[in-house]
């Protein structure tokens, strides 16, 4: 029962941190109370998407994430950087480079996965675990490393337009359909903002 309790507490804590009500929030989607937002004005997050467990977005540059994409754990999306090009101050100076970040419909960034600043990422591209993004990727790909490269394609039967046209994402399949992968418990409506 305390430990109920103190959950609550702790998760209302964090909810009320994270300051969602300042996102461009496309609802229902899913939203880890420990994900961190900086900039949370420049942010827009589209429905059905899952933003995992310690992820962190900065968006002052701005940070647009699509209808149905996926972050698993720890994903870290920055648009902005420090001015360093210049002869005023070692390193850096006060300056910053805002550099938006787009992210397509329907991707999924894996877990730990790094978003450098400036960067579009198409519908459907799947970024693996522990990659670097540094470059843009297209619709459909797959890349992966330090620094992220293709590695493959989704596949020419996949039809990434014809699937987000009709909204066949895995979040709104769980919430449609009860859909739960097997052998895993599903706590969705925790962390469900609705």
């Amino acid at each position: 029962m305390l430990n109920r309790i103190l959950n609550a507490v702790t998760t209302y804590y964090r909810r009320k941190k994270q300051r969602l009500h300042e996102i461009k929030l496309n609802k229902p989607t899913y939203i880890h109370d420990t994900a961190t937002f900086v900039f949370h004005k420049k942010i827009s997050i589209g429905k059905y998407c899952r933003i995992g467990h310690e992820c962190h977005i900065d968006g002052e540059g701005g940070v647009t994430i699509g209808d149905g994409t996926i972050l698993a754990s720890r994903v870290v999306i920055l648009s902005s950087s420090h001015a360093y090009k210049q002869n005023e101050l070692l390193p850096y100076n006060g300056a910053d480079e805002l550099l938006p970040v787009q992210i397509g419909k329907g991707c999924w960034l894996g877990w730990g996965a790094m978003i450098k600043p400036g960067i579009t990422i198409g519908d459907g591209a799947i970024i693996a675990m522990g990659s670097v993004v540094t470059k843009n990727v297209e619709a459909g790909q797959v890349v992966a490393g330090n620094p992220a490269g293709v590695v493959s394609n989704r596949g020419e039967a996949t039809n990434i337009q014809q699937m987000v046209k009709e909204e066949k994402f895995f979040l709104k399949n769980v919430l449609e359909n009860n859909f739960v992968r097997e052998k895993r418990k599903t706590n969705i409506k925790k962390h469900l903002v609705e």
